[in-house]
């Protein structure tokens, strides 16, 4: 008989997540030349869909020695006044991260190692891309943009 996991109930195969880490640990010293190792993983579950899991950090890809196998954890939050981004880039070197904007989106681009990383980020409203002012501190980027109402014009009714 099973033993019943406290996950059961929940609708994601935790098997694959069980795998990740076994992978992880199976193949730690091949990665491991005395730099930090950072390794995770998100879930992101909407209603309707299957759930999506994003790989993110420094470790390379065993079964892929080519790729990087990069992806940056990020989110993007939104006020009555700003668009805010949050990504987690650990590992990665400031000079190493560049950035533009437009009113509708934000680019990000990461150097790791001979490869670059491109996001191109839809924002969730208008922004004005001067506004744009970023920070970067202990692997985390926060990006802050002034959003821009949107323009009103009243209609005289005849």
């Amino acid at each position: 008989m099973r033993r019943r996991k406290s996950y059961d109930d929940i609708p994601i195969d935790f098997d694959i997540f069980e795998d990740m880490i076994e992978d992880l640990i199976d193949h730690i010293e091949e990665v491991n030349d005395g730099n930090p190792v950072v390794y995770g993983f998100s879930i992101t579950k909407r209603p309707g869909e299957e759930p999506e899991v994003f790989e993110f950090g420094s470790r390379p890809r065993v079964d892929d020695p080519v790729s990087v196998g990069y992806k940056p954890l990020l989110e993007v939050f939104e006020t009555d006044d700003s668009v805010y981004m949050v990504a987690e880039l650990p590992g990665i070197d400031k000079e190493d991260i560049s950035l533009d904007a437009t009113e509708n989106t934000l680019t990000m681009r990461v150097r790791v190692d001979d490869q670059i990383f491109s996001e191109n980020v839809e924002l969730p409203a208008r922004v004005d891309p001067s506004s744009a002012v970023a920070g970067y501190r202990n692997g985390v980027l926060e990006v802050t943009l002034t959003r821009i109402g949107d323009a009103k014009t009243r209609i005289e009714i005849r």
